[in-house]
């Protein structure tokens, strides 16, 4: 991949990088008394252009979506290589194949849940699920809705399918990852399926799930080894923070033990392991040439409206504010 061609698109995602939301926002939507005054900030930004009068504060969603869905047209239109905007919005893709199988083994619809985002326009997967094969697609995908619907023809029902998809999601992934032939990019993709390694280990752990189910839901790719995470996991939780000690992510997990030995949960995990991408991105957004802006913009808008949702939801539930600030992700400016 020539870097140098990225000159013109990374000169323009700048532009858009002053668009984001700064931490200030965030503090201001957060002290406001009511959720309709959080909402009356979140109006004074870019996000307005989805916003109508008559619009309640509980229509927040709708916006964020309309928002998501204009940065990856941005995003698009500009990119000198579509398959790097991909990596980003391959995951809506499978994110509507599970709304898609799922309404068509219940009957139901399930049509609010899909989205407007995706590496693939929307009637294609429609198309794939309805038929069970497309000229349009990887072949990955196609082997992922075989495999789903083998599934769903053998043991008739669709609760394990989100694992399936997952699988193949990831494998998607790094192929796509890997045929751009540039370093910086396979090694955010390795990161990645690191961090989502961890967690899933923890979760695991957490559900108290057994050797076999983790080695199912764990991903390759990575540059930790999936064996040693169910090794040392399955000894015991110190095991597995000892081996974590030895690795880059040893402060992603520091305060996880203590997290799960005593209130059983993860909540500070999820939120380390957006900062700490976050972290890595911001390192290698100066770049002026190569892929890692337009990626690095594609995810700060990402935990931007993660934020926003986070922000939103919890001043429409009378949550304390001192509460969601310790929730809030860290921003990209």
């Amino acid at each position: 991949m020539d870097d140098i061609q990225f000159s013109s698109a990374n000169v323009r995602i700048r532009t858009y990088e002053s668009r984001l939301l700064t931490k200030n926002t965030f503090d201001r939507m957060m002290a406001a008394e009511e959720a309709e005054d959080s909402y009356s900030i979140l109006q004074e930004t870019t996000y307005s252009d989805f916003i109508e009068d008559e619009d309640e504060v509980r229509d927040f969603e709708q916006v964020l979506i309309a928002e998501k869905k204009r940065t990856f047209d941005l995003v698009y239109n500009i990119t000198p290589v579509k398959s790097i905007v991909d990596l980003m919005a391959l995951q809506y893709d499978y994110q509507n194949l599970k709304v898609l199988v799922k309404q068509e083994y219940t009957q139901e619809d399930f049509s609010e849940f899909l989205v407007p985002m995706g590496s693939l326009p929307l009637s294609v997967l429609k198309e794939l699920v309805n038929v069970r094969r497309s000229n349009q697609v990887d072949p990955i995908m196609n082997r992922c809705i075989e495999e789903v619907f083998q599934y769903i023809e053998d043991y008739d029902e669709i609760q394990a399918v989100d694992i399936i998809f997952d699988n193949y999601y990831w494998d998607h992934m790094v192929k796509l990852s890997q045929s751009e032939n540039n370093e910086n990019i396979e090694r955010l993709i390795q990161r990645n399926i690191d961090v989502f390694n961890i967690s899933t280990t923890l979760r695991s752990y957490l559900m108290g799930q057994r050797k076999g189910f983790i080695n199912a839901v764990l991903q390759k790719g990575g540059t930790l080894n999936t064996n040693e995470l169910v090794e040392e996991i399955s000894a015991s939780l110190e095991n597995f923070m000892d081996y974590m000690e030895q690795t880059p992510y040893k402060n992603l997990v520091a305060d996880s033990y203590d997290e799960i030995t005593q209130n059983k949960k993860l909540t500070s995990l999820d939120l380390n392991k957006d900062n700490f991408l976050m972290r890595r991105l911001k390192e290698e957004k100066t770049t002026p040439f190569g892929p890692q802006a337009i990626l690095g913009y594609l995810y700060a808008k990402e935990v931007e409206i993660k934020n926003l949702r986070m922000i939103l939801v919890g001043k429409i539930n009378k949550i304390p504010e001192e509460t969601l600030q310790e929730r809030v992700r860290e921003s990209y400016v």
